[in-house]
């Protein structure tokens, strides 16, 4: 589906990225990980197009993909707000679809169907200023889903989500998952990771090490927790 191939990124003489490879396939959920300065952020703002790459292509369905067809395929959730205070849940799902092409009346339907899926219906009518922590970030995840992506990519959706908020949060992330979607989750919750990931892809200083499921991560390093296996990984480097 989406190719990440062979993608270097330079800044001056720093290399961000070192011709990094992997790929999405349909309806699978994939979590990028990796510590801090590894890469991770760099390689999103890539593959949405906020960045261009130095040397390397990023394919979909085996052919270059252009910044339009980028935008039309690819949803993105930042760790940001990506919505607009003052207006309500509502208006924003309505205006950020109609930046997306979506038509007045499909966009009606839709944002009714998204507020429902991802737990903010009762907050429908409220200023989006004014919502919880983990309430914000599932706005950003429906405002990413407004024009129906093929693929949807989730930056840290956690940060700064009390516990309970998280709890939902991650059972909305299942229920995406479970409709269909295909989704590149950034996340440092290697729990959750384990839970939700059908494969791991593992940055550290730019390079890809490793590149499988969260069992053979495990396996590989003979731990049963995954948060043990992974800091052997990472220490190995």
């Amino acid at each position: 589906m989406l190719e990440v191939n062979r993608i270097t990124k330079k800044f001056g003489e720093f290399t961000a990225l070192q011709s990094i490879s992997f790929r999405l396939k349909e309806g699978e959920l994939v979590s990028l990980l990796g510590t801090n300065g590894s890469g991770k952020t760099v390689s999103i703002k890539i593959i949405v197009g906020f960045m261009k790459e130095s040397s390397g292509k990023i394919k979909y369905n085996g052919h270059p993909i252009s910044q339009r067809f980028r935008s039309r395929v690819i949803g993105w959730a930042p760790q940001e707000d990506s919505f607009y205070g003052n207006l309500t849940l509502y208006e924003n799902l309505i205006y950020f679809g109609n930046l997306n092409n979506v038509i007045v009346s499909e966009a009606r339907v839709r944002a009714i169907e998204l507020l429902k899926l991802l737990k903010l219906h009762h907050k429908k009518n409220t200023l989006a200023k004014d919502l919880s922590g983990g309430m914000k970030r599932r706005l950003n995840m429906a405002i990413a889903m407004m024009h129906k992506p093929k693929i949807l990519i989730l930056d840290e959706p956690e940060a700064g989500v009390d516990p309970m908020s998280r709890v939902t949060l991650w059972e909305v992330v299942n229920e995406v998952k479970k409709k269909g979607t295909t989704i590149l989750l950034v996340t440092h919750n290697l729990l959750e990771t384990e839970n939700l990931a059908d494969r791991l892809v593992v940055l550290d200083a730019g390079k890809v090490i490793f590149q499988d499921t969260p069992k053979k991560l495990k396996s590989k390093y003979k731990e049963k927790n995954i948060e043990n296996a992974f800091k052997k990984l990472v220490e190995k480097r």
